[in-house]
């Protein structure tokens, strides 16, 4: 596990865990139930118990450190004794010992590990285009292959069949794929039930970009100053922030004479409103987080924000982020401290036009990595290509990543192919499936793709239609993220997995609530993308390309968020936010979208199958 996790494990447990803390096993269950594992054995939630005890770490912690570390293992999300184990061996123990250690020393660790990289810190261009923190265990990320003379037994690229003549998988690896009686079985189902996902109509879908600004192919990115950096922040929360004041005001009573005022350090013992920029730090004392609000506007020839101590004491119930622009009634009496009174975030775009089109539309959703951690057979793709054959939607969409950077086999540049050749070939198959099919296929890139720009905003994939077959045509590009519009049914995704982000920094005195729907509706009601800054570690923001096109003026009609915690489908203010999880694991999502009734549009109107392959 990187540092990365290691230090947030230390902030988790510090910050929710005290030894007279007791866990609870209804709690731990629904903390494994909403990231996407099986209910455990009793026994499982019985050691689960006994290592929270040990160690001092609450529910919550304890299972986003199980999945974090699970994950780049490849063991099971659904946690057994031995690999508990396992985990408490090499994890918990070594955390324990480690944290203040790793704390104090931070500096000269990450000094050490780039003498230990010596080749990746003599290319300072991979450095910058990585964006991860280096250490001993990370491979850089490669720009092309490498070829190693006299190996013959390195992983050969598949072909257009990936046939294995042409492809040698590694021995005695597990099949994951879902057994014979599991295949098709719908794990979550909104709306109205589907008599027959087999598309039956000749209509034919016209499919573009919305009006939406969208990043375009020849973007150049990450030569952003941080002064510049700044001034967009700035510019964003003065305009977002007096456009909740504003929509606050109006649905407020008519005769309230709240003052409004600018400066977030304004000192008065009568209430007053005023809005910026949600930061946190951790208190060195206590071990806390600490929630500050930053305001927009700087006093003349001071070079830093205002900047005061949010206390959030006043209000009932709240739920905060690192970067959230929100509206603040409350008193500053000593100038120290906000004391909150309300908080005001419901900052939604206007939702778009009502789409037009009279026969239903029926949408696969698919969301990458596309093929197994160990290896790149792709059999998760190639099952679901089959499934597409026979009920022939109108619409597929694959979210990236496509060739992620982070595989195993791709760390080791096995490949004896250039990348984007690589990424042709799979494209390839995928259109060589549908040959003779009316089924569009819509592509969205991916940073994390090894053979693209790894910035955020993303822009579209190159594709080379020379290399894709006479199918071309219905192959479609969109940049990440982008909203799509199929006949005037606006469609909003991102492959960025926001809402794990937003879980792992999210401050909140919420118990018992629809967390997930309460992390998808702060992407609403910020109408952005990506609403969290600074971005986790690895995910290279490029401010400029974000303020110009990973922002909303419009609320989409469907929003597709994937992510790695559970799957769900959801209507949050009056848009349909789906996660159709990871093909990785054969899961997958179908979409039937009805023609309006009375010309408006309603989430209801969607009726929604995540099922497996």
């Amino acid at each position: 596990m990187s540092r990365y996790y290691s230090l947030s494990w230390r902030e988790n447990t510090e910050e929710r865990s005290s030894p007279d803390n007791m866990v609870s096993e209804k709690t731990l269950i629904s903390c494994f139930c909403n990231l996407g594992c099986d209910d455990p054995d009793k026994p499982v939630v019985d050691r689960c118990l006994q290592l929270c005890h040990d160690y001092g770490i609450d529910e919550e912690a304890f299972v986003e450190l199980w999945v974090a570390y699970s994950v780049p293992q490849s063991l099971n999300i659904n946690p057994s004794l031995d690999d508990l184990d396992k985990f408490e061996k090499e994890e918990l123990k070594n955390n324990k010992t480690d944290s203040d250690e790793v704390v104090r020393h931070a500096a000269s660790n990450m000094e050490s590990d780039v003498q230990n990289n010596e080749e990746i810190i003599n290319n300072v261009l991979d450095i910058y285009s990585t964006g991860q923190p280096v250490s001993s265990k990370q491979i850089k990320r490669a720009r092309s292959p490498t070829l190693e003379a006299g190996n013959d037994s390195k992983l050969r690229a598949v072909t257009q069949t990936f046939s294995p003549s042409t492809y040698t998988a590694k021995a005695n690896l597990p099949n994951r794929a879902p057994s014979v009686n599991a295949r098709g079985k719908v794990l979550l189902q909104f709306g109205r039930n589907v008599e027959a996902w087999k598309n039956q109509n000749e209509h034919d879908v016209s499919i573009g970009k919305a009006e939406n600004p969208h990043v375009p192919k020849d973007a150049v990115y990450m030569y952003e100053m941080l002064s510049k950096q700044g001034a967009m922040l700035s510019d964003r929360c003065e305009s977002f922030g007096e456009r909740l004041c504003y929509t606050w005001k109006a649905m407020g009573p008519a005769n309230l004479d709240t003052p409004y005022v600018r400066n977030v350090m304004s000192v008065s013992q009568v209430p007053f409103r005023t809005w910026g920029r949600i930061s946190t730090s951790i208190d060195k004392s206590t071990g806390r987080k600490t929630v500050l609000l930053e305001g927009c506007r700087r006093s003349k020839g001071d070079n830093n924000a205002p900047i005061v101590r949010l206390d959030l004491g006043g209000i009932r119930h709240y739920s905060v982020f690192p970067g959230q622009i929100v509206a603040v009634e409350g008193t500053n009496t000593a100038g120290n401290a906000l004391l909150a009174k309300e908080l005001f975030v419901k900052g939604h775009a206007p939702l778009a036009e009502p789409p037009n089109f009279t026969e239903d539309l029926k949408v696969y959703v698919a969301a990458g990595p596309f093929t197994p951690s160990d290896n790149l057979n792709y059999q998760p793709l190639w099952d679901l290509m089959e499934r597409v054959q026979e009920d022939e939607p109108h619409i597929l969409i694959l979210i990236g990543p496509f060739i992620d950077y982070t595989h195993s086999e791709i760390k080791k540049c096995t490949l004896k192919d250039t990348f984007h050749n690589f990424f042709d070939k799979i494209l390839a198959k995928v259109m060589h499936c549908l040959q003779g099919k009316r089924t569009r296929v819509i592509v969205v890139s991916s940073n994390r793709d090894i053979h693209h720009d790894p910035v955020y905003p993303t822009p579209e994939f190159t594709i080379y239609t020379n290399k894709i077959g006479s199918n071309v045509t219905n192959l479609y590009s969109m940049p990440d993220p982008c909203i799509i519009n199929v006949d005037g049914l606006h469609i909003g995704v991102t492959s960025v997995d926001i809402v794990r982000h937003l879980g792992q920094h999210e401050v909140s005195n919420i118990s018992g609530m629809d967390r997930l729907g309460r992390l998808a509706g702060h992407v609403l009601s910020q109408t952005t993308f990506y609403p969290l800054y600074p971005p986790v570690a690895g995910l290279n923001l490029d401010t400029t390309l974000w303020k110009k096109y990973g922002c909303f003026e419009t609320q989409p009609h469907i929003m597709i968020l994937p992510s790695d915690i559970k799957y769900y489908c959801k209507a949050v203010n009056e848009c349909l936010v789906l996660n159709p999880e990871r093909l990785q694991k054969y899961i997958y999502a179908k979409l039937c979208i009805r023609p309006n009734a009375n010309g408006k549009w309603n989430p209801n109107n969607v009726s929604c199958e995540i099922a497996k392959v």
